[in-house]
């Protein structure tokens, strides 16, 4: 390609560029080679996003047409990420800057015509328990017919790896679930002379799992508790496996609250490579974001920072560290854990 010139060519040399046309299957990374031969060059790594943000159409009956244009968008740049988070109920959009943002944003308004709306994505907290706590539920509804009888009697305790089998129970069974989201439901039978028929302690547990996936604090998944039942009543007609849910779930919610309920927020790995003479605006930055530093690498003339910083402090962070280093520095960041929200801010999260 030569401007608006196209010269036809038998071969390409190491270092030319080349154009084709009409290469409807071929991606980016994707090798082209002589029929008959299998040749593959090693793909490109592409880094993981520096940005986020929530996308969505400002026109509603326009999601459709937008998700579809994303899709095209990544197809020709996969360092553009696009994930549909179910915990969130947000579609977010990951590229490398606020100039990458700025081009998307181009791209959707003047080659595909849509308008897109920008926003912050909401952070996945994780909800749990730092005491005990007892509660009971009877759950009555008497309508026309049978109607619905269940009451459950339940203890609940924080969850951690390698604890003992809780006292003062007769546990007749166990079960250990495995949360999608991480962490572990812990949870015991401990039902003594058949007060509740053992076919409603599923339905129980489905009611706690319910809960589990909302949480009363700020709708965040719960995690890392276990459950005893050991006390309720049921009737020989009106008990059945929604009524038992429904009080396996009310009781579940009632202990919870009562537990010394905890926020967990994620906490990211990050690393940032910048020149020594601006160390100190960075480490000032970093520290007003309630960050640890973890410690400090010497590369030539540029310090290494590694630290480990709550989610919620890096929105907006690419665009900072640009402004405060002149674009002389570079980060990168990865989940690390979960770890418990500052009694302050837990406090303006649930008012929210």
């Amino acid at each position: 390609m030569d401007g608006k010139k196209r010269e036809s060519v038998s071969k390409l040399e190491v270092g030319d560029i080349g154009a084709t046309l009409k290469l409807k299957n071929t991606e980016t990374n994707d090798t082209l080679h002589v029929q008959g031969k299998s040749i593959t060059i090693k793909p490109i790594q592409y880094p993981e996003p520096r940005t986020r943000k929530s996308i969505s159409a400002v026109k509603k009956n326009e999601e459709e047409k937008l998700s579809d244009a994303l899709k095209k968008i990544h197809n020709q740049d996969p360092t553009v990420v696009i994930e549909f988070s179910k915990e969130l109920k947000q579609l977010i959009l990951g590229c490398q800057g606020e100039l990458h943002l700025a081009t998307i944003k181009w791209i959707l308004d003047n080659i595909y015509g849509i308008e897109a709306k920008f926003e912050a994505p909401k952070i996945a907290y994780r909800e749990t328990i730092q005491r005990a706590s007892n509660a009971n539920y009877r759950h009555k509804k008497q309508s026309g017919g049978a109607g619905q009888f269940a009451q459950v009697h339940l203890k609940i305790e924080p969850w951690h790896e390698g604890m003992p089998e809780p006292e003062g129970f007769n546990i007749r069974g166990k079960e250990e679930v495995d949360l999608p989201w991480g962490g572990k439901l812990v949870f015991y039978n401990c039902i003594v002379g058949g007060v509740i028929d053992i076919r409603y302690l599923p339905s129980i547990k489905k009611g706690i799992l319910e809960v589990m996936e909302s949480g009363p604090l700020t709708g965040s998944y719960i995690r890392d508790v276990r459950v005893m039942v050991y006390d309720g009543k049921m009737h020989s007609v009106d008990s059945n496996d929604i009524a038992f849910k429904i009080a396996g779930a009310h009781a579940f919610k009632e202990a919870f609250l009562n537990a010394k309920p905890k926020l967990l927020e994620p906490i990211q790995e990050l690393t940032v490579k910048v020149p020594e003479e601006m160390v100190g605006n960075v480490m000032t930055d970093l520290q007003s974001r309630r960050s640890i530093i973890q410690g400090i690498d010497s590369i030539d003339h540029y310090q290494i920072l590694k630290c480990a910083v709550p989610q919620a402090e890096l929105y907006g962070y690419s665009t900072n560290l640009r402004s405060l280093t002149q674009g002389k520095a570079t980060f990168n960041s990865a989940f690390s854990s979960f770890k418990a929200v500052p009694n302050n801010i837990q406090a303006n999260l649930v008012k929210n």
